[in-house]
């Protein structure tokens, strides 16, 4: 399951972009996952935690699901990223980049030539482009 979670590194760049969705789980500053208890220690699948809920200093930060970071990046930043299936002498996946902002004439469009062996290693690749994309905007 935490393979649906964006890494710490990801999770540190959203939080200084402004990511301050509710999310099921968080990172301790040593980059370590948790998930969201209760005052209790309960945990309860419905609860969630935002990074300004989170009091315990700048390198602890909530756990995006992937989704949701590509989502975010999509709602405030008009930022996505396509991961497309190539068939070469075997599966590989590329990272197209493709960052619209209909005030920006030419729009900005990015395509990445990499090949990757996962759809992991895409997404991964994808999502650290758009975070570069965002911060230089």
């Amino acid at each position: 399951m935490n393979k649906e979670f964006c890494p710490y590194e990801i999770a540190l760049a959203l939080k200084e972009l402004g990511f301050d969705e509710p999310c099921f789980g968080f990172y301790t500053y040593k980059g370590e996952i948790r998930r969201y208890t209760n005052f209790y220690g309960e945990l309860n699948d419905f609860q969630s935690i935002k990074n300004s809920g989170i009091a315990m200093g700048d390198n602890w930060c909530t756990a995006p699901l992937y989704q949701q970071a590509f989502r975010w990046l999509l709602d405030k930043h008009n930022l996505y990223g396509i991961i497309i299936p190539t068939v070469t002498m075997d599966w590989t996946f590329k990272t197209m980049t493709v960052a619209q902002d209909m005030v920006e004439v030419p729009p900005y469009n990015h395509v990445d030539a990499c090949d990757y062996s996962s759809r992991e290693e895409a997404e991964l690749a994808c999502l650290i482009k758009l975070i570069e994309i965002a911060k230089n905007k």
